[in-house]
């Protein structure tokens, strides 16, 4: 399937990396600053290389929403399930770029759901979650409920879970970091995945088959780089 049109024009694309850069800087940074605090025991872990690879791609792969195989290595173009796919593609996982077909990828986490407490929704058992899980959340269509939405959890921040992935809004690129479950992320989470095998958190451990193969650049982009891209 060839890659779809985007939704942002090249100068649409500027113009939004622009307006949204400073709180980008306030929010994304930040929390990115309280990942790398809280879990240093894990420092350069292959969890940690996957979560910071996200990171990577975050500041430095000018992504814009867009679908279509292999999109990005095309045209700098990502949903959410290319731009997981990506990301674990770069240490030689490889796993769906469809959404829908989450519920096959890796091994389900047991014991993790939405509650609702006081009118707000919070993820119960995220204590049965390790940083570099698959998280997804549900849509309906007149079948019933299906995989919509797929991020990377990164941890949890400021006493609640938080994932890496596509968003669209206000965030100068397709990437941000959700940090807040109260509403829609909350009721609309569906199940946790595991892609990673064991040893996958123990710094210095090197998994067979799973090394860093560096970050897939764009043939071209909708959104030029911005600032100097620095590698990995």
């Amino acid at each position: 399937m060839a890659a779809h049109d985007n939704t942002l024009s090249r100068s649409e694309a500027i113009a939004k990396y622009k307006k949204y850069y400073d709180d980008y800087q306030r929010d994304e940074l930040v929390k990115v600053k309280q990942y790398r605090d809280n879990y240093q025991s894990m420092n350069g872990s292959l969890a940690d290389q996957i979560i910071e690879r996200a990171i990577w791609y975050m500041e430095n792969g000018y992504m814009v929403y867009g679908h279509g195989y292999k999109s990005y290595e095309k045209k700098g173009l990502v949903d959410c399930s290319e731009f997981t796919k990506l990301v674990y593609g770069d240490f030689g996982f490889k796993i769906s770029e469809v959404a829908r077909k989450y519920d096959e990828v890796g091994s389900k986490v047991s014991g993790v759901y939405p509650k609702k407490v006081n009118g707000k929704w919070k993820l119960e058992g995220t204590e049965n979650l390790r940083p570099g899980d698959i998280l997804t959340w549900w849509k309906k269509d007149n079948n019933g409920k299906y995989i919509g939405h797929v991020a990377i959890y990164m941890g949890m921040l400021n006493g609640e879970p938080a994932v890496i992935g596509t968003r669209g809004d206000g965030n100068p690129t397709a990437i941000g970091i959700v940090n807040n479950f109260d509403y829609w992320w909350g009721e609309h989470f569906f199940t946790a995945r595991r892609v990673l095998p064991d040893g996958s958190w123990t710094p210095g451990k090197t998994i067979t088959g799973h090394e860093d193969k560096g970050p897939v650049i764009p043939k071209s982009y909708v959104l030029p780089p911005q600032r100097p891209i620095v590698m990995p």
